[in-house]
């Protein structure tokens, strides 16, 4: 009997720490991104040597235009060994329409944020949305007012976010 229910509770312990959580989702699907010379970047990678398709300003690059689809704009941070650290998206104005479906996409797919807030700048109302696992973070960032939404995002690699400079 008392071995039964050791393992009971084992088996409990078990399902418990395998279940699955909403919001523990991995980010992996997001941390490779292949733009349009149809060069693969990868978050925690090297940079290519020939990067040609980025304007430089110390480690940060912004691609140029026509580079990567669906933004406005798309930069990069790298360390000082030359790994990507983090991709940043300029998604422009947006309908709140189209913000709210941007939303519903990630939260399909990833899951619920781990953090969604809402706060006041100035005449602006601002909201981030952040995903996260242990490799990568993931914010969705919002500003609004005067009748239009600006959209951002940002992944970042989690090791090495310490080591933009």
């Amino acid at each position: 009997m008392k071995r039964s229910a050791c393992f009971f509770a084992l088996a409990l312990m078990v399902l418990a720490g395998c279940r699955s959580n909403s919001t523990a989702k991995s980010l992996d699907a997001l941390r490779e991104i292949k733009i349009e010379s149809r060069t693969m970047l990868a978050l925690g990678g090297k940079m290519p040597l020939n990067a040609d398709f980025c304007n430089w300003s110390g480690d940060t690059c912004a691609l140029k235009p026509g580079t990567f689809g669906g933004v406005e704009g798309m930069s990069l941070s790298r360390t000082e060994a030359g790994l990507i650290s983090q991709f940043h998206f300029d998604y422009g104005v947006k309908s709140t329409e189209a913000v709210n479906e941007q939303i519903d996409h990630y939260t399909r797919l990833l899951g619920k944020p781990s953090r969604d807030s809402k706060v006041k700048i100035g005449e602006f109302d601002a909201r981030e949305l952040v995903w996260s696992d242990s490799a990568t973070t993931f914010e969705l960032s919002y500003k609004s007012g005067r009748n239009q939404v600006e959209a951002s995002a940002t992944l970042s690699d989690n090791a090495l976010a310490g080591l933009i400079h």
